[in-house]
């Protein structure tokens, strides 16, 4: 697998951090699990916030030093600098993807219960847990051969990881293991390019602003 689109810094720091909502954390912990080069950014950065820990402990925190101090603790794995070393393990009850994204899935890629958007288009909403079950969103999308989706921009931040197949979008070409690290400012229209399914984990901490009267009419049917 040849990765060419990683995460962000900023999205990596504040996931190490423990600061993005869950859906966020989800697709960056599932594609650390196949990246090795961001699983060692990833302990780089949690290192750098130990070191930074050691040093505070040698003088008094300020208030805003001990806030600060509460959310240093990472999500990744003390082994996540070995680059032959998964951060998650790579496969879970034979469901063919990375944990923490194969805990849950209904089924196998092949076999997921998909719900048409329009045609061409499909998602499965995936399900959250905890004390943020209302921040942002976390589904699968499957994009039929040649199929486009409708223009789009943010108003938040969007991470879309490639599960199978590939698109190409103003942005790139993103494929198997790429992410897609997407802001605000970002106008995109992504077109499978392909002969097979374009099938992608997507998380959202925002609703997306869709372009155009038809594709606005469509944003009560896609949830997102």
């Amino acid at each position: 697998m040849s990765i060419r689109h990683h995460i962000g810094d900023d999205t990596l720091m504040a996931y190490v951090n423990g600061t993005l909502v869950e859906p966020l954390s989800v697709v960056v912990a599932t594609h650390l699990a196949i990246c090795p080069r961001c699983r060692k950014s990833a302990a780089l950065m949690e290192d750098l916030a130990g070191l930074l820990l050691m040093e505070a402990e040698t003088a008094p925190l300020s208030p805003a030093e001990e806030a600060m101090a509460d959310i240093i603790p990472s999500s990744a794995s003390p082994d996540a600098g070995n680059d032959d070393q998964p951060l998650i393990k790579p496969d879970y009850s034979n469901t063919g993807v990375p944990m923490p994204l194969a805990e849950r899935m209904p089924a196998t890629l092949d076999d997921i219960p998909w719900r048409t958007l329009i045609p061409g288009i499909s998602h499965y909403p995936l399900p959250k847990s905890g004390s943020q079950k209302n921040k942002g969103t976390l589904r699968l999308l499957k994009i039929a051969p040649g199929k486009t989706m409708p223009e789009h921009s943010h108003t938040g931040q969007e991470l879309t990881l490639i599960l199978r197949g590939s698109y190409i979008d103003d942005l790139g070409r993103f494929q198997t293991g790429d992410i897609a690290d997407l802001d605000s400012e970002t106008l995109h229209q992504p077109v499978a390019d392909t002969a097979e399914d374009c099938i992608c984990l997507i998380a959202t901490d925002a609703p997306l602003k869709f372009s155009g009267f038809f594709s606005r009419l469509l944003q009560p049917v896609f949830g997102i």
